[in-house]
């Protein structure tokens, strides 16, 4: 089968990946930018690609909250020691500059101070921006402000936008070498990531849909479980999967992971529900389970039906081979979070606060989303789709563990207590 590569980098970038691909079984294509903080707006164009191939570390940098966000397995070109060890060689070689007046932007600096102590070149005189959390224009201002001054008479740069505005300024300049050898590793981390989503993709599914009517409910709504029919086997048909009617308000579908991926965007939404909002005296819970058995998959396809039907009104849940469950689908935050961890730091923080794995995991996610800002217990509540006490509780479990802290307060109303601020420490 065919794996699918969108390479995210500038056009001289892409073009040499292209030039250097030799997998016969590898499509690519390229998605440019201007500037590296543009990929973010790239990565959701990627909707059907299978990999994400970053021509360095700082594209990556500005799209890790959406590939997150969408789970796309992504790789990135490093800029390490034989970057810096090539391209330094070149200015002083080919170039002819003397490597010890430099101004040099580059992820973390350990790379260009390994590099010169073992050359043995004075770096007393060598300027060093990382740039890891910083923007294109704040990486020129540093290079300008150094050459402005005379500290500095060239600057290496590992951004080819920076290189293109420091030349615009009249500032001698040189875009970092990004050898062969680093690029065709990367492409073949990323071939080997396709080779494994497509390994999986032929992995057992199983699904279980299920019609809940209130209590008080008179009879079960023909026109509902009619038109609920038909979509599903509309939807079989696109994930060639089989769909079994079960009894008058549940259903069975067989099929693959592959197929669920493709028709919920990578396990972001799912379709027919907005077809099913007119249908407003019943909620609709599915369940999707991965397994490699049968039987493990229908296990599994029970457990997202479980957690489906903790979810006001339709809900959709899938829960993988590893226990790791997504959901809600179609809402506006898709969650993941693992039933079960061989995580020794997260076994150790479950066990120590008494708080359960999955609840640990949904923290951890949540923190992540947020860059460990602080927050409120209902920031928290909203997230996890609890009560405010019943995070408030959680909260004092982490602080009293001492895996959380207090960091401040405020009081969004005129009246009333303020509440706490919180930041986790996990």
């Amino acid at each position: 089968m065919v794996i699918k590569i969108a390479v995210i980098g500038s056009e001289k970038m892409a073009d040499k990946v292209l030039r250097l691909n030799s997998h016969a079984n590898v499509q690519i294509r390229s998605l440019i930018y201007d500037k590296p903080e543009e990929s973010a707006k790239l990565v959701k164009m990627a909707q059907n690609d299978d990999v994400l191939f970053f021509t360095g570390p700082f594209p990556y940098f500005f799209a890790k909250d959406e590939i997150e966000k969408r789970g796309i397995p992504a790789v990135s070109i490093p800029l390490d020691e034989l970057v810096f060890t090539v391209s330094l060689y070149y200015i002083r070689d080919t170039l002819c500059i003397h490597p010890d007046r430099l101004s040099i932007d580059i992820p973390y600096k350990e790379v260009v101070l390994h590099v010169l102590d073992e050359l043995n070149i004075d770096a007393a005189r060598i300027y060093i921006k990382e740039h890891e959390h910083y923007h294109t224009d704040e990486i020129v201002k540093f290079h300008h402000e150094q050459w402005k001054t005379g500290n500095v008479d060239f600057v290496l740069t590992s951004v080819q936008s920076v290189h293109k505005k420091l030349e615009q300024l009249g500032i001698p300049s040189f875009r970092m070498i990004i050898p062969k050898k680093n690029i065709l590793d990367t492409l073949q981390h990323a071939v080997a990531k396709g080779e494994l989503l497509l390994s999986q993709a032929s992995q057992i599914a199983a699904g279980i849909v299920q019609i809940d009517y209130p209590d008080d409910a008179q009879a079960a709504d023909t026109e509902l479980h009619a038109k609920l029919h038909e979509l599903l086997l509309d939807l079989g048909k696109k994930m060639n999967a089989s769909v079994k009617r079960i009894d008058d308000r549940t259903f069975m579908i067989y099929g693959t992971r592959g197929g669920i991926r493709q028709i919920t965007g990578n396990y972001h939404v799912f379709p027919i529900l907005d077809q099913l909002k007119p249908f407003t005296q019943a909620s609709i819970r599915f369940g999707f389970g991965f397994g490699v058995t049968a039987l493990e998959s229908e296990e599994h396809a029970q457990i997202g039906l479980y957690h489906a039907k903790k979810h006001a009104g339709h809900g959709v849940y899938i829960v993988t081979e590893n226990k790791k469950v997504i959901g809600p689908l179609h809402h506006k935050t898709t969650k993941t979070f693992q039933l079960q961890s061989d995580d020794e730091h997260i076994l150790t923080v479950a066990k120590q606060t008494g708080i359960s794995v999955s609840s640990i995991t949904k923290i951890i996610d949540f923190i992540h989303l947020r860059h460990n800002r602080i927050f409120s217990a209902s920031d928290l509540a909203d997230y996890l789709q609890l009560s405010k006490r019943s995070a408030e509780r959680l909260l004092k479990k982490l602080v009293d563990s001492g895996y959380a802290e207090i960091s401040g307060e405020e009081q969004p109303y005129q009246k009333g207590r303020p509440r706490a601020l919180y930041k986790i420490l996990l």
